[in-house]
């Protein structure tokens, strides 16, 4: 430590132009500082392509580029997915549509099946889909069935008692 505060300005300079010196030299002779800096790798990429906690400077960029284009890779191959799907369910969609208008009007003229077939879509649609779809599903099939009752049961006794009533009066 002694040493130290007993050199010059000067002889800082020397020593900073040899350590330049050796360094433009080391980098002449193919010797890269890419190889003496180290870059620490996230945990969960660490985790997924088994790659240490530290890597030189030179093999992060490689193993980066490596593993951005694998995931973007296995990104657009999701999309595709999700979008082949999409595709497909519109498809199923149109023809359940198209089925059911083309099968409505014939149904609609049976003095069963036609008021029925609402009401069987609905009972079908509870067994179809997710847990959590089939539960709004059921929520909105019963809440329709009271409004209906309401309605009828409503319409029907105000009706003759509104008739009723300005009849007597």
């Amino acid at each position: 430590m002694k040493f130290l505060s007993s050199l010059s300005t000067r002889h800082y300079v020397y020593i900073v132009g040899l350590l330049l010196l050796a360094l433009v030299l080391a980098s002449c002779a193919g010797f890269d500082l890419g190889d003496i800096v180290k870059v620490k790798t996230p945990n969960n990429i660490q985790q997924t392509t088994g790659l240490p906690s530290t890597l030189s400077l030179n093999e992060a960029e490689t193993e980066y580029q490596n593993w951005f284009n694998q995931t973007q890779t296995t990104g657009a191959q999701w999309k595709n997915n999700i979008e082949k799907a999409g595709e497909l369910r519109g498809l199923f969609s149109q023809l359940t549509l198209s089925a059911l208008d083309t099968v409505g009007p014939t149904v609609a003229g049976l003095p069963v099946l036609g008021p029925a077939l609402p009401a069987l879509t609905g009972i079908v649609g509870l067994f179809l889909g997710s847990g959590r779809l089939r539960k709004e599903k059921e929520a909105s099939f019963n809440k329709g069935l009271e409004k209906g009752r309401d309605f009828t049961g409503g319409s029907g006794a105000g009706g003759a008692g509104g008739a009723g009533g300005g009849t007597t009066a």
